[in-house]
């Protein structure tokens, strides 16, 4: 067969016992022979012309990727364990070679696909060892093809097989087959296993050529049966995948590990501290040591990061000089570790002691003497880590603990970090159903207006109650929620859940009520909080003037155009704008000016200070609030001598204990129902 033309492939589809189909570059069908129809059910009369009725639908993407890449590479590929549609919707899995079809002017028209026999059933006829033969003569242009015996003597050998291997024909027949394989030998056992449950055997088969160099094919080996079940012949067809292995190779090498360095980064730590971790136990424990360079900032700044950059190449060369045998890794910026099996507590530090020494040797680089100091956090396994990532961040537990107490500080987890790591962990995963579980609820502070002593609104405060821990503290579920990426659709359902409170207590106490609520850095970038907001005015529950959005000082820190653009986004919808523990973060004069915001918070600090007689930066505050026309609230009023104090300065209003601690919304119902606010 000069050229794979489609009437080429028809020809060997004529009575051709294997399934086998061809398909026009658009996936619809050309061609489908008898043997396809009984294995999948569909007759050609009924699919010739349509897209191929084969793919499950949840699979369609990934098929014309698959397909896409076909095209491109204008190569024979294959296909295992491929999951394919019967016509009475039930899957089957199948093997596929896949020869592109070509036309007169050399460009694809099609591909032929021939089902492989990878069932258990028996090749044992002569109308399939014919088909065989047809399948060799098929692919004997397009692929490497072998045919040896019983024995595995190479009785044919075709010119593709020697253009990639330099084999000719005749170094080849009369000879083992398993000549060409590579010493490894790898996937020889699995081959005769396939072989002797007479099964066809497909897989990445690595070769040697004859300048002893190595290929790597995408193989399939098929063993021929007689009439008798007797196995006398087999059939080897494979295509050079070399190059896109060692694409592959590169890619999984750059995904897996630092860039700068080269060491395993965190996923390829992962990886491949997986068979360790999988084996450590009581009489062989391990321990994963994390340590960073102290104040490596720095030495970038002072030095420049190319100095940098230098120092940590160095650095990494260090460490796997002295841990050659053991698990070493970069994970990102200067934070290395490495995973070692432990004999006793005591090596254990002895070993990390040391290591730290050899790395705070003084290194060179670039006409300066640097001298650096590193802290470790270390953990031993068996713990209550279950799987090595826990591992590794009750690593970074230590480890952030040991910056706490100082430089170059080695700290072991102690059993109370593992606790605390412990309750992280559960909250963490709980935080994920807690809006499900219905496990946050809102509470309610009023907001007291210091003329009339009247409730002018509430503030809507987050509260969560774990069904197993209890009562969970916002200052710490909060931080959680913003690390898990799980604040802003909780902060979204606080603003609507607040919005929908203070509509019903417009109808039962007051139509003049307020809400102040919170909104986190995180929440006010999100777009998704700005559709909300858009909702909220769409369904006219609550007129938006009612509504005060407070933001702590940090959102100063995001100032850009885009953050005052999106702040006058949200006053147009009518929203107003508060900036919550005004004086504690970054203040900046220059944010107030450039800021459409209609309020300022006194942070409970400067409320405390009235008391000690601090309260020069409070009457600083209120002037400035006064002289920009702000609205004013003091929070965290707790003493009548606070209260007095601040009935005779120009601040408005006030939240604290004094008067009432955060309700919910019943108690907002029985307390204030009937009453004249």
């Amino acid at each position: 067969m000069d050229r794979s033309t489609i009437d080429s492939y028809e020809i060997v589809m004529q009575g051709f016992p294997l399934p086998a189909f061809i398909l026009n570059v658009d996936l619809t069908i050309h061609s489908w022979n008898e043997a396809a129809e009984s294995f999948w059910g569909w007759k050609a009369e009924d699919i010739l012309g349509l897209t191929i009725p084969l793919v499950d639908p949840e699979d369609v993407a990934f098929s014309q990727q698959i397909w896409h890449s076909f095209l491109e590479r204008r190569q024979t590929i294959q296909l295992p364990n491929t999951t394919f549609l019967h016509r009475s919707g039930e899957r089957t899995t199948s093997s596929l070679v896949v020869s592109p079809v070509f036309d007169e002017q050399d460009q694809i028209s099609g591909a032929f696909f021939c089902n492989l026999p990878t069932s258990n059933a028996p090749l044992g006829t002569k109308p399939l060892f014919q088909g065989l033969m047809d399948l060799r003569y098929a692919f004997d242009q397009i692929a490497c093809v072998l045919v040896f015996d019983a024995r595995g003597t190479v009785k044919y050998s075709n010119v593709n097989m020697t253009e990639v291997t330099g084999f000719c024909p005749r170094m080849l027949v009369d000879q083992p087959w398993t000549k060409l394989l590579s010493p490894s030998g790898e996937a020889v056992s699995e081959i005769r296993s396939q072989i002797k449950n007479r099964k066809a055997w497909s897989g990445k088969l690595p070769i040697q050529t004859n300048d002893r160099g190595e290929k790597i094919l995408q193989a399939t080996l098929i063993p021929i049966y007689d009439v008798d079940g007797v196995r006398f012949q087999h059939i080897f067809i494979g295509t050079d995948i070399t190059e896109t292995e060692h694409l592959e190779q590169e890619l999984d090498f750059l995904v897996h590990h630092n860039e700068m360095t080269h060491l395993l980064n965190r996923r390829g730590f992962l990886r491949e501290g997986e068979t360790l971790f999988a084996h450590a136990a009581e009489t062989a424990p391990i321990s994963l040591i994390l340590f960073d360079i102290d104040r490596f900032k720095v030495i970038n700044d002072s030095f420049g990061t190319h100095v940098g950059d230098q120092l940590l190449q160095s650095l990494a060369s260090r460490l796997s000089e002295h841990a050659e045998q053991m698990l070493t890794f970069h994970p990102t910026s200067d934070l290395f570790g490495l995973l070692v099996t432990v004999t006793d507590r005591n090596s254990l530090f002895q070993y990390v002691r040391k290591l730290q020494q050899i790395l705070q040797r003084p290194y060179y680089i670039n006409g300066h003497s640097l001298i650096i100091s590193c802290t470790f956090g270390i953990t031993v396994y068996p713990s209550h880590a279950k799987t090595l990532e826990d591992l590794y961040r009750r690593s970074e537990m230590a480890l952030y603990a040991g910056k706490s107490v100082g430089t170059g500080t080695i700290q072991y987890l102690t059993h109370e970090m593992d606790e605390q790591f412990t309750r992280k962990l559960q909250l963490e995963r709980s935080l994920f159903t807690a809006l499900e579980d219905e496990a946050l609820h809102l509470a309610y502070q009023p907001i007291i207006n210091l003329k009339t002593k009247h409730v002018d609104g509430f503030e809507a405060l987050l509260r969560w109650d774990h069904k197993a821990l209890g009562s969970i503290p916002p200052d710490e579920f909060i931080p959680l929620a913003e690390e898990a990426a799980l604040i802003t659709p909780i902060n979204n359902w606080v603003v609507l859940e607040a919005c929908d409170q203070l509509a019903k207590w417009h109808q039962q106490i007051s139509p003049d009520l307020t809400m102040a609520i919170n909104i986190s850095p995180h929440q006010f970038q999100s777009d998704s909080f700005v559709r909300t907001l858009q909702h909220i005015v769409a369904e006219k529950k609550i007129q938006p003037r009612f509504i005060t959005l407070e933001m702590t000082e940090n959102i100063a820190i995001l100032q850009t155009q885009r953050t005052i653009e999106r702040m006058q986004l949200i006053k147009s919808l009518g929203f107003r704008l508060s900036i919550d523990d005004f004086g504690t973060g970054y203040s900046s004069l220059q944010y107030l000016r450039a800021f459409p915001v209609d309020e300022l918070k006194i942070d409970k600090v400067f409320i405390d200070g009235i008391d000690l007689g601090e309260h020069g930066l409070l009457n600083s505050i209120i002037q400035l609030g006064r002289n920009l026309n702000l609205n004013l609230v003091a929070e965290g009023v707790e003493t009548s001598s606070a209260l007095r104090y601040l009935e005779k300065t120009d601040c408005q209003q006030m939240q604290g204990f004094i008067f009432a601690e955060p309700l919910s919304a019943e108690e907002v119902a029985v307390r204030f129902g009937n009453t004249n606010l």
